[in-house]
């Protein structure tokens, strides 16, 4: 019977064929080129926006109180670069909204339900305008932490920007009356080392 006979061709390695190996560290460089050739440029940042300015004349005389605290507690802030609306807020029963963005102007909104500002009294107004700059201009968040008694430790809490205000409908007289507040809750706005006061544990 006819044998049949199979021929082996020895595959060489790289290092057997003196021409493959000088060509390795090009083919290397070759494809390291390629692979970066195949990646997307780097998009350039977009421009920031302009300093503008545009705030209501009847919201005004907040934010130039809330200039006179930044400089009395010794903060410097880039308050000329603002815009606040009157409009709809996004979150359900939120009296005013911060809206930061890289390279935008600070905006915040006020929202048009009637209790929450043409009804509002001063106290109430001042707290909801320096609770909404010490967010879009402190760059501070939500602060829920309260005090023994019960009472929010920061004006940044979630939800009650009266807390120095008097109750719209006072009851028994002062009892609710808790404009001698304000100095601990402005203090806190600027200082967050501020201590607690006497009336944290009453």
């Amino acid at each position: 019977m006819p044998t049949s006979h199979r021929r082996l061709t020895r595959l060489s390695k790289p290092d057997d064929n003196p021409a493959l190996s000088n060509m390795r560290p090009a083919f290397v460089l070759w494809l390291l080129v390629m692979a970066l050739s195949c990646q997307s440029p780097t998009q350039p940042a977009p421009a920031p926006e302009p300093v503008q300015y545009s705030v209501p004349g009847e919201v005004e005389p907040y934010v130039q109180i809330f200039r006179n605290l930044a400089r009395q507690y010794n903060q410097t802030v880039q308050s000329d670069n603002l815009i606040i609306t009157f409009g709809k807020t996004t979150e359900p029963g939120a009296c005013g909204q911060c809206l930061l963005a890289a390279g935008k102007t600070p905006r915040i909104t006020l929202s048009v339900d009637p209790s929450c500002w043409q009804q509002a009294s001063a106290n109430e107004r001042e707290c909801l305008i320096l609770h909404e700059l010490g967010h879009c201009l402190l760059k501070r968040d939500h602060l829920s932490t309260r005090f023994p008694a019960g009472m929010y430790a920061s004006l940044m809490n979630p939800d009650d920007t009266g807390v120095y205000a008097a109750c719209r409908y006072p009851i028994d007289n002062d009892a609710c009356d808790k404009r001698p507040r304000r100095e601990y809750y402005v203090s806190e706005l600027f200082d967050t080392r501020t201590p607690s006061p006497a009336w944290a544990t009453k």
